[in-house]
Parts: structure tokens; C-alpha cells; sequence
């Protein structure tokens, strides 16, 4: 009998949430270990031994460990997505899909880092005008990306969790007019009718609200 597969992560992680959103889509039975990064629970020497990197999402699957989450979703939707349409067998169809995903961590996920580390790594009281204006064009590729009802075509993709869940974090930054981002919020709003969607995404974007809002006041009474 095999062990049950464990996801090392921290809620606040759009990655993680991202991961967490895949398992929940594929009916997995994983354990889900909270690493607040804030407190440093992925830098002790116990973590590091398991994953030399020390990032989170990281999955652990009896011995077999993996992290970044767009490996970590590529990996359960092959080993674990029998008869599921996350992913793709097809050559064309999983090229797609694996673009969708490079554009989230090339492009949406790194803006969105380059606004957030303003306040968590550097401390500065506010994000910086010009990073907050890249990471606004980041989500207006998005927009002309999505010519479908999906990231990667007509049907739900690992793409599509792995770019809500850090479009949805530079929305708390950002605050996009739906009349000018119509494809996106159209997007969202279908995600947001899976019923597993609210579960995972609710907690972490109003920790990272939150967080953000406080590092701002913070930072500025330094």
C-alpha cells in the first residue's frame, strides 16, 4: 500500500495555489504541510535535505520529490489525470499548454514578484510605478492571449490554474477595470465556478491582501 502524497506549501503562494488547485481538479488525496516562508519553515535544514532549492510548492511522492509548481501539475496530470483532459497526450494541444505555462512563469508570475519584493525582500513602503506598470502589461498579453474560453484552447487546462492563480494576486495590486481586460474577467469568472476553485483561492488571496496592505504600512513608519 503506498503512502499518500504530500504537498509541501504556504497559502499565500500563488504556485502553491496553483498546485493545490490541480490536485483538487484530479480528486487526489494529498497531504497538504503549510511552510510559512515569512517564518523561514522552508529554510531548515529537515526542508532542505528534501528539496536542495528550498522553494515551495514541493511535492512529495513516496521518495519521489519535484518542485516548481508547473512541473509539479505537468507530473500529477500525466501520472495521476487517466481519462482527464488537464493535460495532453497530443503534441499540438500539450506545446500549447506548456506556452500557457512558461508566459505564467516567464511573464505573470515574474511581475508579479518583481511588485511584491519591493515590500517583502527590499522593505520599501511602496511598489515602484514602472514595476507596477510591466506587471500591467503582463496581464494585457494575457488579454490578447486568450482567443478561446481558455488559456489553451476550449476546455480547462493546467494552464489555466497555474495563470489564475497569479493573475488573480496582481488584481489585488493592480485593480483592473473589467471593461478593459472583458476576456480576463470573463475567464475568472468561469474558473471561479469550479467547485473547488472558492476552497483554495479565497484563504490565500485575502492572506496576500492583507499582507501586502500591512508591509506598506509597515515599511513607511521605518
Amino acid at each position: 500500500m503506498s503512502n499518500k502524497l504530500v504537498l509541501y506549501t504556504h497559502t499565500i503562494s500563488p504556485a502553491g495555489r496553483a498546485a493545490e488547485l490541480t490536485i483538487k481538479a484530479l480528486n487526489l488525496d494529498v497531504e497538504i504541510r503549510e511552510m510559512n516562508v515569512f517564518k523561514r519553515q522552508h529554510m531548515n535544514d529537515e526542508f532542505k535535505k528534501l528539496n536542495p532549492v528550498q522553494t515551495i510548492p514541493t511535492l512529495d511522492d513516496n521518495g519521489f520529490v519535484l518542485w516548481d509548481s508547473h512541473a509539479i501539475m505537468i507530473y500529477l496530470a500525466r501520472r495521476y489525470g487517466a481519462g482527464s483532459t488537464l493535460y495532453s497526450d497530443d503534441y499540438e494541444q500539450q506545446a500549447r499548454i506548456n506556452a500557457a505555462l512558461f508566459f505564467e512563469s516567464s511573464i505573470l508570475f515574474a511581475r508579479l514578484r518583481f511588485c511584491t519584493d519591493n515590500l517583502t525582500v527590499l522593505g520599501k513602503s511602496a511598489i515602484p510605478e514602472e514595476n507596477l506598470q510591466r506587471a500591467l502589461e503582463g496581464l494585457q498579453r494575457l488579454e490578447s492571449l486568450l482567443q478561446a474560453d481558455y488559456v489553451a484552447g476550449d476546455h480547462l487546462t493546467i494552464a489555466d490554474l497555474s495563470c489564475v492563480s497569479s493573475v488573480t494576486t496582481l488584481h489585488l495590486m493592480l485593480k483592473p477595470a473589467p471593461a478593459d481586460f472583458p476576456k480576463t474577467f470573463a475567464w475568472i469568472e468561469r474558473l471561479a465556478n469550479l467547485p473547488y476553485y472558492e476552497e483554495v483561492m479565497a484563504r490565500g488571496l485575502k492572506a496576500a491582501g492583507e499582507l501586502m496592505q500591512m508591509l506598506g504600512a509597515k515599511n513607511s513608519a521605518k
